[in-house]
């Protein structure tokens, strides 16, 4: 994706990732600049540019998502074990530029992970329940109990509204689906095992599966599994560019670009460095991707460039 820039320094990585020690610098550094820990690949020409840097302001940040009406991103904070329900979880506000607006905007949650907006609604995955939030009171209003869920992860609106959330747990191939103010389970197969990332592409629900590292669609109508392509690590979040390629993270460090084509271009790779990238965002208006850093507690902006 992208050219990374580290003080007036530039460095780049072919798509084999080459390590970095050579130029100096500590691959056991973390993400405080997103080049430190690894070096950008170049893809068509396109090349990875280091925007910002939030900073470790977070407690084990696993989602961003962009909020366009309000122009600002918010960020889900475990504050806790990802399986805990102690109540340590919150919502918090980021300027464009990286700057925090507020930390706990929204508390009270367990372990919040993937969201998802529609109209003026946030849906937040925490753990076995959806939670409704109202964005402009920025309160929780209403939460979704989903019976048999066990590990909710991620989220994914469709655009009738309906909202999908995926269920990582080992025992749940699982995805559930808010629809009319109902919540139910809508598809249970073994070709979702452990499934993570969601994304609606327009056609289909796009599901990461961990299990066997492949992207799967679901119709929406039909409920019917399809393979889109083979990723080769572990899926966390799921986005997608202009030109209708996916791009895909590994919650261990491993960034990919997936052409229309199934071809895999490895982006960014930060896991002998452990650092991680958690539910990834991308807002194709600035051609930026934001990445959730988890464990380092940091959210990095990067700008996609052709």
């Amino acid at each position: 994706m992208k050219k990374l820039f580290s003080g007036n320094s530039v460095l780049y990585l072919w798509r084999g990732l080459l390590p970095v020690p050579s130029l100096g610098l500590s691959l056991s550094l973390s993400f405080c600049l997103l080049i430190t820990s690894f070096a950008p690949s170049f893809v068509n020409g396109a090349s990875l540019v280091k925007k910002w840097d939030s900073g470790k302001v977070f407690s084990t940040p696993e989602s961003v998502i962009y909020d366009a009406e309000r122009h600002v991103l918010l960020v889900s904070s475990l504050g806790g074990p990802p399986d805990e329900k102690n109540g340590g979880g919150f919502i918090s506000r980021l300027s464009m530029k990286g700057q925090l607006l507020e930390l706990k905007w929204i508390d009270g949650f367990n372990a919040p992970k993937g969201m998802g907006i529609w109209e003026n609604t946030l849906y937040v995955a925490d753990i076995t329940d959806l939670v409704e939030v109202n964005i402009e009171k920025g309160k929780i209003v209403r939460r979704y109990p989903l019976e048999g869920a066990v590990f909710l992860n991620d989220v994914a609106i469709d655009d009738e509204g309906r909202v999908y959330v995926s269920d990582s747990a080992l025992s749940s191939n699982a995805i559930y689906r808010l629809s009319g103010g109902k919540a139910e389970l809508w598809v249970k197969d073994d070709r979702l095992g452990r499934v993570n990332g969601l994304f609606f592409d327009g056609d289909r629900i796009i599901a990461g599966v961990s299990a066997d590292a492949m992207l799967r669609g679901v119709d929406p109508g039909d409920r019917s599994i399809g393979d889109v392509a083979v990723i080769g690590s572990a899926i966390d979040g799921i986005a997608m560019d202009s030109n209708g390629d996916f791009i895909v993270s590994d919650w261990k460090g491993r960034t990919v670009l997936v052409d229309s084509d199934g071809g895999i271009r490895v982006l960014a790779d930060t896991r002998e460095s452990e650092v991680n990238a958690a539910d990834i965002c991308f807002i194709e208006k600035y051609r930026m991707l934001l990445i959730p850093t988890f464990y380092d507690d940091r959210v990095i902006a990067c700008t996609l460039v052709d």
